[in-house]
């Protein structure tokens, strides 16, 4: 083997382990963990323009928070997706939203993705940014794009991270799990 083809099968290597490692992205608290109290402020549910803690408002009912990083309009279809699930078993007491992990600036593009999409379930921004105490507690990972956690009863029961729309199955899944 040349040098040449062994820095190409190398690099070739190092880009799939680097792929590989970037898929495995460690973000949010575990299954069996604890959800604490954290401020938003909500931009398109029913408590629209309010600053408030949906985990303290929705108690020991089974809740889907999805955390999203970046770009309100490249969440688009996780937004979708949740809003659909959220409606298929409103019967049995599921409750969600979306906090989008920025602050203020974030607001304006967070409406059009809500007025967009016809989106009812809470779309959200943090107060203070992604840097504040309160959900800092939740561990969700910068350079995770998409963290969603299910919980009931304050227990954290699936921590599904990155989803993409092919993945959206899973969390689908892990609702009804949760539900039973």
């Amino acid at each position: 083997m040349t040098i040449r083809n062994l820095v190409f099968t190398s690099l070739g290597l190092l880009a799939v382990a680097g792929g590989a490692l970037a898929a495995r992205v460690e973000s949010g608290l575990k299954p069996g963990a604890q959800v604490g109290a954290f401020q938003v402020v909500d931009v398109s549910g029913p408590n629209k323009g309010k600053q408030l803690c949906y985990r303290c408002s929705y108690g020991g009912s089974p809740v889907v928070a999805a955390f999203i990083k970046g770009d309100a309009k490249e969440a688009s279809n996780l937004v979708a997706g949740l809003q659909k699930m959220t409606t298929k078993f409103q019967d049995k007491g599921l409750r969600s939203f979306v906090v989008f992990m920025g602050g203020p600036e974030l607001k304006a593009r967070i409406e059009k993705l809500a007025a967009e999409k016809k989106v009812t379930i809470p779309l959200t921004f943090l107060p203070q940014g992604a840097s504040a105490d309160d959900v800092a507690a939740y561990k969700i990972s910068p350079t995770a794009d998409s963290t969603i956690l299910l919980w009931r009863d304050g227990t954290v029961r699936a921590n599904l991270v990155n989803v993409s729309k092919d993945q959206w199955d899973e969390v689908v899944k892990a609702a009804e799990t949760m539900l039973r």
